[in-house]
């Protein structure tokens, strides 16, 4: 990708580490556009950095995702980079009678969302310089969570298409790009007492993988992970996993004191 001069569409950038992207991106030079579910936290975003562009837009449903088609389509035709960012997390037991509904609410966000709004933009994003497309996975593609097995299962399989959109756009020179990140000191690991990545830092390593033209950025801890997935796969699965559930023992304590 190059370091300035891109159009960048990026979901859930209203918060966490999509907001943080943006950010640096905005900074480098580039016009970012961000979308999200909820109004009122896309105005509080675009307070900060009064550059940005915001549409209010749930990706996660395809009236939502037409109506992000449309709005891109007529204001800014010039996009060639798209990071689908946004997605949803939860701690749910896989005996837990909400588990399936959980599932498959996880499964159209983090997974079919993303792959449907790639679709729903790619005649125009083809057309464009430098056409980029930038999925955001999760350190669990390489050692599964039990308590998360639904957030894993469907960052696991975006990795998959992921691996195979990419062998099948190299064809068009459209590149495919993944983005694993580690846990981040986000809402989504509020409470957790683990050592956690500030956003700032992991946006300013995701960009320095984009613009080196990497196509699978694996960023701090999760490179860890990827080791373990291969030398030691069962150690790895089992400390992580026992890991998580003593951290949440400790953080359901702290609730009721």
């Amino acid at each position: 990708m190059k370091r300035n001069g891109n159009t960048i569409l990026i979901t859930g950038g209203g918060t966490g580490i999509g907001l943080a992207m943006a950010d640096i991106f905005l900074n480098k030079g580039n016009e970012v556009i961000i979308c999200g579910r909820t109004k009122a936290t896309l105005n509080n975003a675009q307070e900060k950095f009064p550059l940005l562009h915001t549409i209010v837009a749930d990706v996660s449903s395809k009236e939502g995702r037409q109506v992000l088609r449309t709005e891109m389509t007529n204001h800014f035709p010039k996009r060639n980079v798209l990071v689908n960012n946004a997605g949803i997390y939860s701690i749910t037991d896989i005996m837990d009678p909400n588990y399936i509904p959980t599932l498959e609410f996880q499964l159209m966000t983090n997974l079919v969302a993303p792959m449907a709004l790639i679709q729903e933009l790619m005649p125009v994003l083809e057309k464009n310089v430098d056409p980029t497309i930038v999925n955001v996975t999760t350190g669990y593609v390489f050692i599964p969570s039990a308590q998360s097995s639904a957030y894993s299962a469907s960052k696991t399989a975006l990795r998959a298409i992921t691996q195979g959109l990419r062998f099948t756009l190299q064809k068009k020179s459209i590149r495919v790009v993944e983005i694993i990140p580690p846990a981040v000191d986000t809402q989504m690991n509020k409470g957790k007492k683990i050592s956690l990545m500030t956003s700032e830092r992991f946006a300013q390593k995701a960009f320095n993988g984009l613009v080196n033209g990497q196509d699978e950025i694996i960023i701090g801890m999760s490179k860890l992970g990827k080791l373990l997935s291969r030398m030691a796969p069962k150690f790895g699965f089992k400390k992580m996993n026992t890991d998580e559930e003593k951290q949440r023992l400790e953080m359901d304590l702290d609730t009721i004191k």
